[in-house]
C-alpha cells in the first residue's frame, strides 16, 4: 500500500467516517513519513478532522504536532508566526473541529520561537488561542476566551 496518495487516503477515511490504528500508522509511514510539504496538504488533514466521525486516540496528537511543525518550520517564514501565516492558519481552522483548531493554536503560540508583536497580542486579547464555534452556516470565529 505504499503507493496510496493523501488523496486516496482522505477519500477512505471519509467514506468510511474513521480512521483507525492502521490508517494513522499508513499515513505516518507510507504516505507522509517526512512532513507536510505544502498548505493543500495541511488544509486537507485540518478539514479530514471534522469529516470523520471515530479517529484512533492518536489522531488528534498526530495532527496538531504535524500541523504546529508545519506551519512554524514548514512554511516562510521559517521559525516566525507573522501576520500572513496567522491569518492562513485561522482559516483552514475553520474546517476543523473546535476542540482540535484550539489544541493547534495553543501549540503554535506555546512552540514558535518567534511571533509578530500584532499576532502575539490579538491571541493574548483572546485568551491564548482563538475560539471556535460551530453554526448553522459552519464554524466561525469567536472573540470569546478560550478555556485553557
Amino acid at each position: 500500500m505504499s503507493g496510496t496518495s493523501l488523496r486516496d487516503f482522505v477519500s477512505r477515511a471519509v467514506e468510511h467516517k474513521r480512521i483507525r490504528f492502521g490508517d494513522l500508522r499508513r499515513l505516518q509511514r507510507d504516505i507522509l513519513p517526512a512532513r507536510i510539504t505544502g498548505l493543500e496538504q495541511a488544509e486537507v488533514l485540518i478539514a479530514l478532522d471534522s469529516s470523520v466521525d471515530r479517529t484512533d486516540r492518536e489522531w488528534r496528537r498526530y495532527l496538531v504536532s504535524t500541523i504546529r511543525d508545519f506551519v512554524i518550520w514548514g512554511s516562510t517564514p521559517v521559525g516566525r508566526i507573522d501576520g500572513s501565516k496567522a491569518a492562513w492558519l485561522t482559516h483552514a481552522l475553520l474546517n476543523s473541529s473546535p476542540k482540535t483548531a484550539r489544541a493547534i493554536w495553543r501549540e503554535v503560540i506555546k512552540e514558535a520561537p518567534q511571533m509578530d508583536e500584532n499576532v502575539h497580542t490579538r491571541s493574548r486579547q483572546r485568551g491564548t488561542a482563538p475560539t471556535y464555534e460551530r453554526s448553522s452556516s459552519g464554524a466561525a470565529l469567536s472573540s470569546r476566551r478560550a478555556r485553557p
